[in-house]
């Protein structure tokens, strides 16, 4: 059975091949009482276990690790404290998703994954990366979102595992590929209302949810 800090090392180097380049973000998985931690300056295909930094919740205290953690860590701690039941915070760079968030489009369903697959979401306005006030604003805007979309930033996704917060990830930079297509080609159509609610009460869905979900 892989530990936590191996599938770590295993989604970074799933998220370098398919969603960002150089760093493009950082990633940390929750393990009881302490977190471990993208190193700053680290691709994220380029990691290793001894290479990630253990970082006690509460108090910020690095206790492992030569490497000093992202500098965005105080950020992944806030939104641990506010969602004791997640274990994964995933924050990428995706250029799609900057893209559209930062063209003042809104991210709303065009197809069944988005709403299997990114829970609740919600979008914040441009913070400098890694302030007080940026930290406080993610950590309020996690207590009741699963999928955060950062203007100018990219995007941040929580999970009750790593597998969940890596499937968010990919299906919000495929929203907004599919976004820009369909502008391209024509005029957007969202599900509305009505249709989200019909997908949520099939059994498949589900079904897939508590598949996502399990460890």
């Amino acid at each position: 059975m892989k530990s936590i800090r191996d599938e770590l090392i295993i989604y970074g180097a799933k998220i370098a091949k398919t969603l960002v380049t150089s760093s493009g973000g950082n990633l940390s998985a929750r393990e009881g009482d302490k977190i471990w931690m993208q190193p700053d300056g680290f691709a994220m295909n380029e990691i290793r276990p001894a290479d990630l930094c253990g970082i006690e919740l509460k108090t910020g205290r690095q206790f492992q690790g030569k490497n000093r953690p992202s500098p965005e860590a105080d950020m992944h701690r806030a939104i641990y404290r506010a969602r004791p039941d997640i274990t994964a915070v995933f924050h990428t760079h995706s250029a799609w998703v900057i893209g559209v968030i930062s063209a003042g489009k809104k991210f709303k369903p065009m197809f069944a994954e988005f709403v299997n697959d990114l829970g609740r979401t919600s979008s914040v306005p441009y913070f400098t990366p890694a302030s007080p006030a940026m930290t406080r604003r993610m950590a309020q805007c996690a207590k009741k979102h699963d999928t955060i979309f950062m203007i100018n930033h990219g995007m941040l996704a929580t999970g009750v595992n790593l597998k969940q917060a890596f499937y968010r990830c990919v299906v919000a930079e495929d929203a907004a590929k599919s976004l820009v297509a369909a502008s391209m080609a024509g005029q957007p159509l969202f599900l509305n209302q009505q249709r989200v609610d019909k997908i949520l009460s099939l059994d498949a869905v589900k079904h897939r949810t508590k598949m996502m979900e399990k460890k």
